[in-house]
């Protein structure tokens, strides 16, 4: 169905002309991040930054973090430029081979003018390239795990300078790099304070666990608050989503006789309870086991499921609302193709009371009935041993607080935690990004962390620990005598995900600020050193994930 421009106000107003002024001297121009709070109409900014692209004869790149928000995406484009037949590919690996195919031919031949997709569609052959928008920066999934190990966003920024295209970083959170980047000058900076419709933020209620666990003996899932506003909501007609960043059912098996975990022979987790499958599972290497009747350590039945996941979640509210429509949003429950897409069209039209799901219904979508958001444990992310543990949480809070209140109701949100002091969860309840900047960068700093000095993770892996240890040790040495006193190195030392997919694994973490220099140094080191056959070494430089 085609749709008309929307009517901008006066921020959104500024930030197009601050791009469109950009398209028309892109040589000169830097990226632009434009900061604006969720529900600020950042997608009307890029449609029509994209339209104006077009008038000059010129193609856009899209790129989306999650392929979860590919076909909402798609579909107001192509609503957008119904005008254009054939204007618009997609690229994500979802496709087929042969879909795959087609979209890039149709991009080769010049049929397609504009390129929507996850990461990799940063390398679609677009030719005469104007605007290449990267939405929610910010996301973890635009860097790529394995070789080649880039970042979409840098590739996006160094593209559009060898192009001279303009590139627009979107964000309600930006990354602290970018948001560092625009305070001394490197991008410009646009931002959006107000939503659309004079449209309230979600108000965010703070529940302490611990508070909760004092009150009850066993702690339930849903705090009574939670499960209250729930009901209210239900009552009243209005949608709610409910948000956990952990599949399955239980998230391990325990011996409560001699205390043993069924853990995962390949990786240092536990296996995770999958109640529709019958199965224990490995969320890393996807090794499955059978459910065991007795302890196989100690022979005694008198196994206990221990913590909980999306599935037993959804299981939890269909149990305490029998009357509502409950469906889950996970990598587990949406296996099949377009199961994404159909669980969004009935939850748009207003056929699912309740979405349960993961991160992949906490960015993005924009269902103006939702006006509860439950963050069911805003802990998970919040303790990882990873510099970026808080930046994360707080991201991934204002994210998915984001999701409620956008349409005429105000939106509320409850945020269930054990740590309810934690800096993260507090400026992110007062939607106070400036104030939480302000905050980590300081702590960046004093520890010398990205952005004020760049970083290079050493990963020595192997399937005998001993070899891996003794590998790893030597290279650091090695390191050590070729750098000096110029860049900061760490020992090695076993990863925090000691073992993964039957490697064990160690890290070496150097810090510096000349990268090239740094780069060049460990690869010299690297060349001179041979390395047993059996022992694997990577490189990432500027990494997003230090487990």
């Amino acid at each position: 169905m085609a749709t008309a421009n929307l009517q901008l106000n006066l921020e959104q107003t500024v930030a197009l002309k601050k791009i469109t002024d950009t398209l028309a001297a892109p040589e000169k121009a830097r990226p632009i991040l434009l900061h604006g709070v969720t529900g600020s109409g950042k997608t009307e900014i890029y449609l029509q930054a994209i339209a104006a692209t077009l008038e000059r004869g010129r193609s856009a790149i899209m790129l989306v973090p999650e392929i979860s928000l590919t076909p909402q995406t798609v579909e107001r484009f192509k609503g957008r430029f119904a005008h254009l037949h054939d204007a618009v590919a997609v690229l994500h690996s979802h496709l087929s081979e042969g879909e795959r195919h087609d979209e890039w031919h149709k991009i080769h031949a010049a049929r397609a003018r504009i390129v929507i997709g996850a990461r990799s569609a940063v390398f679609a052959p677009l030719k005469n390239l104007g605007l290449i928008i990267v939405d929610e920066e910010h996301e973890t999934t635009y860097k790529q795990e394995e070789a080649p190990r880039y970042h979409a966003r840098d590739v996006a920024v160094v593209r559009a300078k060898i192009e001279k295209c303009a590139v627009v970083l979107g964000s309600a959170t930006p990354s602290l790099e970018s948001y560092y980047n625009s305070t001394i000058g490197k991008y410009d900076l646009a931002t959006l304070t107000q939503r659309v419709d004079e449209q309230q933020m979600p108000l965010m209620r703070i529940v302490d666990l611990r508070q909760e666990r004092r009150k009850e003996k066993t702690l339930s899932i849903l705090s009574e608050r939670l499960s209250q506003a729930i009901a209210d909501r239900l009552e009243k007609r209005e949608q709610t989503i409910l948000f956990l960043n952990r599949r399955g059912f239980s998230t391990s098996l325990l011996c409560s006789n001699c205390g043993e975990a069924r853990d995962c022979p390949n990786c240092s987790v536990a296996l995770t309870f999958h109640r529709q499958s019958s199965r224990l599972s490995c969320h890393l290497c996807g090794h499955t086991a059978a459910v065991p009747k007795k302890c196989p350590a100690c022979g005694k039945d008198a196994l206990i499921y221990a913590g909980f996941g999306t599935e037993k979640v959804e299981a939890t509210v269909s149990h305490l609302f029998p009357k509502a429509t409950v469906r889950r949003m996970d990598a587990d429950s949406m296996s099949r193709k377009q199961a994404y897409r159909e669980t969004l069209l009935n939850f748009r039209a207003g056929k699912i009371d309740i979405l349960v799901g993961t991160q992949m219904i906490a960015k993005g979508l924009h269902f103006p009935n939702v006006t509860l958001v439950g963050i069911i444990n805003a802990d998970l992310a919040l303790h990882l041993p990873d510099f970026r543990a808080g930046e994360r949480t707080f991201q991934l809070l204002t994210q998915v607080a984001g999701r409620a209140g956008r349409g005429e109701t105000a939106g509320e949100v409850f945020v269930q935690t054990y740590t309810p002091f934690s800096p993260s969860i507090q400026f992110a309840r007062h939607h106070d990004f400036a104030g939480y900047f302000e905050q980590e960068l300081e702590f960046r700093e004093r520890c010398d962390f990205p952005p004020f000095k760049h970083a290079i993770l050493i990963t020595v892996r192997s399937a005998h620990e001993t070899r891996a240890k003794f590998s790893a040790e030597t290279l650091e040495r090695r390191l050590r005598e070729a750098i000096g006193g110029r860049f900061m190195l760490s020992a090695a030392t076993a990863a925090p995900l000691a073992k993964l997919q039957g490697q064990f694994r160690f890290h070496i973490l150097l810090r510096g600020e000349a990268i090239l220099r740094l780069s060049r140094l460990v690869r010299e080191t690297l060349d001179k050193l041979p390395m047993p056959e059996d022992v694997t070494v990577t490189i990432d430089v500027d990494p997003y994930q230090l487990l």
